[in-house]
């Protein structure tokens, strides 16, 4: 097919095509498909361009008979041009006592991502369009969200493409018109008992007459915010770092920005994350945390001091290292890879160096045991008299307070501290500590070395 054959929509998402997703192979989609005009138009302009699709429809069991034939004429269609198709039933019950709206989209987008999985496809394909955008930056607006997120959905972000996006609903009733293209029409979306129908069917419309102009005007905001979400992103790319958010360049920031900035860089690891505006003001008084002292952000995350840094930390994260044993007649056949760790036993004529920790296995109490410190725990470090807490060991050698919890120590059987392993930071001066009790000398013959696997 000529390209000048082509609609003006068909044109469009061509064109997209080769933007997003270049000359290589032609893409696959996994398309949710409703039966509405909206879904029904984007796979009929998919079939006419030849884009690989598998359909998608849900079935809520919502409208009875009705949603039965919207699952009838997807499963025609897709057989007709050519698709293959998944026709799947949910039981609406599962939604009782939830907001109906929202537990059907997630309902339907994890079964979307599934068959992503399952097809190995380049992502999911729906049929949004510019009067959805519009009716989306308003509802977040009216809910008080921030205004980088005002700059709401795009053609292709990486998971979802939207070829529809910059098409008015307008103009897709015109190219389904022309190209005799079936569709259902859900008879719930012409009442106004959900915000977004009440915003498309009575206040879009009235306004509409009274400000000429207004949808632009609306997408222009949008593309105002994307601005500001861009030097958002810019300002915590330079005050953020391997250790984690600077402090003092992080307080010269207006408070309004810096909650901006944190929730990017909490969003940048959990995209789905919800945080209440109460959580975010707790950023107000950050500044009188002291080291090592955190405040709770989310379930899930928290902000903690680290002497001149924030670290961002995140609970449900793997447990800590619950333990291994070892025993001196296995090492001296082999060596053991333990919790990143390799431990040999071997003649003290090697070269030792920042990388490894030696100890003379005739002064170690056998087996010992690999373990995450606890709180308590002591050591008497290499050249020390005294005995000190690990805790406070690990403070004087600059372990990062949100990497503390990493550190390991090699317990005896007489649960004496033979050593503390550091966690893996790079540039460090040593790996860890031996106990002044276990050092080698000139009569040590054999050696336990421990190193980091590579």
């Amino acid at each position: 097919m000529s390209k000048s054959e082509l609609s003006r929509i068909e044109k469009n998402i061509q064109n997209q095509i080769a933007d997003f997703f270049g000359t290589r192979d032609e893409p696959r989609f996994v398309a949710g498909v409703s039966g509405g005009i909206d879904s029904m138009s984007m796979l009929y302009a998919f079939y006419r361009l030849g884009i690989s699709a598998h359909v998608v429809h849900v079935n809520y069991r919502k409208r009875g008979a009705a949603s039965r034939k919207d699952a009838r004429l997807v499963a025609r269609m897709a057989r007709e041009w050519g698709f293959e198709y998944s026709i799947i039933q949910v039981d609406p019950g599962e939604a009782e006592g939830q907001n109906f709206q929202r537990w059907a989209r997630d309902c339907r987008y994890q079964l979307f991502e599934t068959a992503v999985r399952e097809r190995k496809a380049a992502g999911i394909a729906v049929a949004h369009n510019r009067d959805d955008q519009i009716e989306t930056i308003l509802q977040k607006m009216f809910r008080g969200a921030g205004l980088a997120s005002w700059s709401a959905m795009q053609v292709w972000d990486g998971r979802l493409f939207r070829p529809l996006l910059n098409v008015s609903r307008e103009d897709i009733a015109a190219f389904a018109d022309e190209n005799a293209i079936p569709y259902r029409t859900d008879t719930s979306n012409l009442e106004s008992e959900f915000a977004r129908n009440f915003l498309r069917n009575e206040w879009l419309a009235e306004l509409s007459d009274f400000f000429p102009g207004l949808k632009q005007n609306i997408l222009r905001i949008s593309k105002q915010a994307r601005h500001y979400e861009q030097a958002i992103r810019w300002i915590a790319k330079e005050i953020t770092g391997e250790r984690g958010i600077d402090r003092e360049s992080f307080h010269t920031l207006d408070s309004g920005v810096q909650k901006a900035v944190l929730l990017l860089l909490l969003k940048q690891r959990n995209p789905d994350i919800q945080i209440s505006r109460h959580s975010l003001s707790r950023v107000e008084t950050i500044d009188q945390l002291q080291t090592g002292k955190e405040i709770q952000l989310t379930g899930q995350f928290s902000l903690m001091r680290d002497r001149n840094y924030y670290c961002i930390i995140e609970r449900g994260q793997p447990d800590s290292f619950t333990g291994a044993v070892l025993h001196k007649e296995n090492l001296e056949q082999t060596s053991c890879s333990k919790a990143g760790l390799i431990f040999d036993i071997v003649s003290c004529e090697f070269y030792r160096d920042n990388e490894t920790l030696c100890m003379d296995t005739g002064k170690i109490s056998w087996p010992v045991t690999v373990r995450s410190w606890r709180e308590g725990d002591r050591i008497q470090p290499l050249g020390m008299e005294g005995r000190q807490l690990v805790s406070d060991h690990l403070t004087n050698r600059k372990i990062p307070a949100a990497r503390k919890k990493e550190a390991l120590v090699i317990v005896s059987f007489e649960e004496t501290i033979c050593a503390v392993i550091f966690p893996p930071i790079k540039n460090s001066v040593s790996i860890g500590t031996i106990s002044e009790q276990v050092k080698y000398d000139a009569d040590t013959q054999r050696c336990l070395k421990i190193r980091y696997s590579k």
